[in-house]
């Protein structure tokens, strides 16, 4: 099968998650490694991945330069690329949200989950203890019940907003 089986939400989350597991050096590698999973991908989808994901290569202890997406820096929330990435995966693969107790559950399409935790997790949200992601669905730790509530009214505020970016 080709990656057209494939939604573009889940093809960046392997994406994402490959680049993290290991050493990536070259785009070629990472077309090679993709295709070992199913997911065929021309190289000029790769490049615009890549930037859209906001990767870089960097330099490592080898010597060589190998792809990294960034985490969030010090500049505040709002202005964080980490929020605006999150702002856009809560709009494209957020199904739903509920909330219990001090945990919010997240359903996305199959594939999706990695994508919106990655999220999550760059955004750095106060009160987020953390993240665990399956297939579709994504678990999100808050310190309170009342930071869950509040976190859930974010996401899907966000979620059923609309973006011109």
């Amino acid at each position: 099968m080709t990656g057209n089986m494939f939604t573009k939400a889940a093809r960046l989350a392997r994406i994402v998650a490959i680049v993290e597991s290991q050493p990536i050096g070259s785009q070629g590698e990472l077309r090679q490694l993709l295709a070992k999973e199913g997911i065929e991908v021309t190289q000029a989808t790769l490049s615009r991945d890549l930037d859209e994901l906001q990767a870089r290569k960097v330099p490592n202890a080898e010597g060589g330069r190998t792809y990294k997406i960034p985490t969030p820096g010090v500049e505040s929330e709002a202005d964080s690329p980490a929020m605006t990435h999150l702002e856009r995966w809560a709009r494209e693969v957020m199904v739903s949200a509920k909330s219990a107790s001090n945990q919010i559950v997240l359903r996305t399409p199959p594939g999706a989950a990695q994508l919106l935790a990655s999220a999550l997790d760059r955004a750095v949200l106060p009160g987020v203890l953390g993240c665990i992601a399956g297939d579709d669905t994504v678990l999100v730790v808050t310190e309170s019940s009342q930071r869950a509530e509040e976190l859930l009214q974010r996401l899907i505020g966000i979620a059923h907003s609309t973006s011109n970016n």
